[in-house]
């Protein structure tokens, strides 16, 4: 059972902030909330909040010149607001558009369950808060916030769409009675956790990945999907899904962890397509991601 610790003087002021911000953004035409929302985006820009970070990526993937990166930075810090805007709106989803989901209906028909790969790109919560109303037995797996009184917040939001949460701490056990009963199982595997991952090509790059959906998919023979809700600048979604077809791993039988590695790189080559179109969509720019590789003093 999660324990959740007692909250801080300051968690408390950082709840009454977010309930401020959250009743503000929903007093508000959507188009209104969004400009406004850009808006603090680009005030976080201006006051360099995690601009450093940003910066040591940018530079350390070298996809991107000076000149593009210094482009790219303040449409990444507007979408930042735009998308909070969207999630903070309660109950109301935006117009969306669905792409390829023939490829969604067949990882369901498989009856082996269905593990839907994301990254901290787009609106990852809102997709599952879409996808709540409108499939059965969603579960995603998720980080508790630092702020108890945030998380709570956060659970009952997802909770209100049918979205169950699964804890990483008893994510393999979750994972895995979900895919059992043929469910749908959510996970980021664009962070760096510290002692859960495996160095894995990345953006060009060398980056300690998350095992944890290729060695179910190789275990149980859970399908992957893709998936990413990207907001288009007329406010409308769209909703893309992507085809993960088992990789073939050398000639003859591989190992386990040849096979492993094999769906932990593919998926990785496919969250690094999505960035390589839409870096400004990709919020890991602000993450730690090739911690071990980079110095982030």
């Amino acid at each position: 059972m999660k324990t959740i610790r007692k909250p801080t003087k300051t968690n408390y002021l950082e709840y009454a902030a977010l309930r401020c911000v959250e009743t503000a953004v929903n007093a508000l035409p959507r188009g209104v909330a969004l400009f406004f929302g850009g808006i603090a985006g680009q005030a976080l820009c201006l006051f360099g909040v995690y601009r450093g970070v940003a910066l040591k990526n940018f530079e350390h993937v070298g996809l991107w010149d000076a000149g593009e990166v210094k482009k790219i930075l303040p449409a990444l810090y507007k979408n930042i607001g735009r998308y909070a805007a969207d999630f903070l709106r309660a109950g109301k989803l935006p117009p969306y558009r669905l792409h390829d989901y023939d490829i969604y209906e067949r990882a369901r028909e498989s009856g082996k369950g269905t593990i839907i790969v994301l990254a901290h790109f787009g609106n990852w919560e809102l997709l599952a808060a879409i996808w709540g109303r409108n499939v059965d037995d969603l579960n995603v797996v998720a980080m508790p916030m630092r702020n108890p009184l945030v998380e709570k917040w956060l659970l009952r939001k997802r909770t209100a769409t049918a979205v169950k949460t699964i804890y990483k701490k008893n994510a393999l056990r979750g994972m895995l009675s979900a895919l059992k009963r043929n469910g749908i199982t959510a996970i980021l595997i664009d962070q760096h956790i510290h002692g859960m991952g495996t160095p894995t090509p990345f953006l060009g790059k060398t980056a300690d990945t998350v095992r944890t959906a290729a060695g179910l998919i190789y275990k149980t023979g859970a399908v992957a999907l893709p998936v990413n809700a990207i907001l288009n600048p007329d406010g409308s979604y769209d909703i893309k899904f992507y085809q993960a077809e088992p990789p073939i791993v050398g000639a003859g039988s591989a190992d386990d962890e040849a096979v492993i590695s094999a769906i932990q790189v593919q998926h990785n080559d496919i969250l690094s397509g999505w960035i390589r179109e839409h870096p400004e969509h990709w919020f890991g720019w602000f993450h730690r991601r090739f911690k071990g590789y980079v110095d982030y003093k």
